[in-house]
């Protein structure tokens, strides 16, 4: 076993009031005794990953199990009452650990408050909620939306609960994607019955300069949603890995992920390498507990980028949580963004590095759109060094390398090397 731990509690979106979650401290065996971590598992359902030439049906036989689905790269999710500490201990397993349920909080988005005043800037879209959007002068976007909005062959993939695609902000924008939540997995995931996979998706890729309510900071580009919340915000551990390993190979260039873990299982960390070696950006919140306290995953994984919130007035936003894994800052206080048009009128305020983490994905996927031969360590690389110091100079637990700025990103050649 690497020295990754397993996956042990429910995930949880980046967005509103994050429950409370264990410390990452202890080995897997000693958490189980734990009744709270218990409450979490689900009861017989393992995650098991085969050496080859092994098959997960005389697996299943030997074991008395189930098998339930494939994830992929040979990971399988059992049913059935064996401990997994012995099906880990089975030859023909490389590691075993259990999944988990996972229970999102409930959504707390809010309304406009009062009208806007109306805008007639050239510089900016004539989208007339854009008075509203001020990530989108405060990120630079305004400087570049018109030269570079984004290319329909960079596909970004919203891992999350799914999009309103019937939302006139998001008509056309999205290609289809898969719905893990349904008991057959299905293509699809153009449906948002929770909210939040929504309005991610508006921060990246709603139309700009249509003449109705937001612009995406990526418009250009396209969006594809893949399912794994279901209305009630419910999921299980498993279905995050095998969503991720979808994406990739189903031509994902950049990966949104706006929800975390304070436990990163061997599943999960295998779906991060697998990310990387195929060249896709991944992105990932880094959580809302106003603490230096625990590292989530995947936002502290260092596959990916992981982001922080600042607030309206370029500062640190004080429920973002802070660490040395922390790598670019975004707008996380108050954004605006599209909702499904069945749970409102179809745009919604919120707070959260969840809205942050899709201002950086927007941003790879514009440098990916301006530099199409440019690999996924380039464009990293490019986010960082760009990026505006707002918090101290240099790299700082607040903000990482600063607040990404995706002009500078955009408009600016990678410096030669030396």
């Amino acid at each position: 076993m690497s020295k990754y731990l397993p996956l042990l509690c429910s995930l949880a979106l980046f967005s509103c009031q994050l429950p409370s979650f264990l410390p990452q401290t202890q080995p897997t065996a000693r958490f189980l005794a734990q009744s709270s971590i218990q409450a979490s598992a689900i009861s017989g359902q393992t995650i098991v990953r085969l050496k080859p030439g092994n098959a997960p049906e005389a697996f299943a036989q030997k074991h008395g199990l189930r098998l339930k689905h494939s994830l992929g790269l040979g990971m399988y999710v059992f049913e059935g009452l064996k401990p997994f500490s012995v099906l880990a201990s089975d030859p023909a397993a490389v590691w075993a650990e259990p999944d988990y349920k996972i229970q999102l909080p409930a959504m707390q988005g809010r309304n406009l408050s009062a009208p806007l005043p109306r805008v007639e800037n050239p510089m900016l879209p004539n989208d007339p909620l854009i008075p509203a959007e001020y990530g989108f002068t405060l990120t630079g976007t305004d400087k570049i939306w018109q030269r570079q909005p984004g290319r329909p062959e960079v596909i970004v993939a919203v891992v999350d609960s799914g999009i309103d695609a019937s939302h006139p902000e998001l008509q056309g924008q999205v290609v289809e994607g898969f719905d893990f939540t349904e008991k057959v997995p299905v293509p699809g995931g153009m449906h948002d019955g929770y909210g939040h996979g929504t309005h991610v998706a508006g921060v990246i890729g709603a139309k700009a300069n249509n003449g109705i309510g937001i612009a995406g900071i990526a418009p250009g580009c396209r969006l594809m949603p893949v399912r794994i919340f279901n209305n009630w915000g419910s999921s299980e551990g498993g279905l995050s890995t095998q969503a991720i390993l979808w994406a990739v190979d189903h031509g994902a260039k950049v990966i949104n992920a706006s929800w975390g873990s304070p436990m990163l299982g061997e599943a999960a960390k295998a779906a991060y390498e697998y990310a990387i070696a195929k060249d896709v950006v991944f992105v990932a919140a880094v959580g809302n507990s106003g603490k230096e306290d625990t590292e989530y995953y995947p936002g502290a994984s260092p596959e990916a980028i992981g982001v922080s919130a600042v607030n309206a007035d370029d500062r640190w936003a004080s429920f973002s949580t802070f660490g040395e894994w922390v790598d670019l800052a975004a707008p996380g206080a108050n954004v605006l963004s599209t909702y499904p048009l069945a749970l409102g009128n179809g745009y919604k305020i919120m707070d959260g590095t969840s809205m942050a983490a899709p201002f950086v994905t927007a941003a790879a996927a514009l440098v990916r759109s301006e530099h199409p031969d440019w690999s996924q360590a380039q464009v990293r690389a490019q986010l960082e060094r760009t990026a505006k110091d707002v918090i101290m100079t240099g790299k700082d637990k607040y903000s990482g390398f600063g607040r990404v700025d995706i002009a500078r990103a955009v408009l600016e050649p990678l410096p030669a090397r030396p």
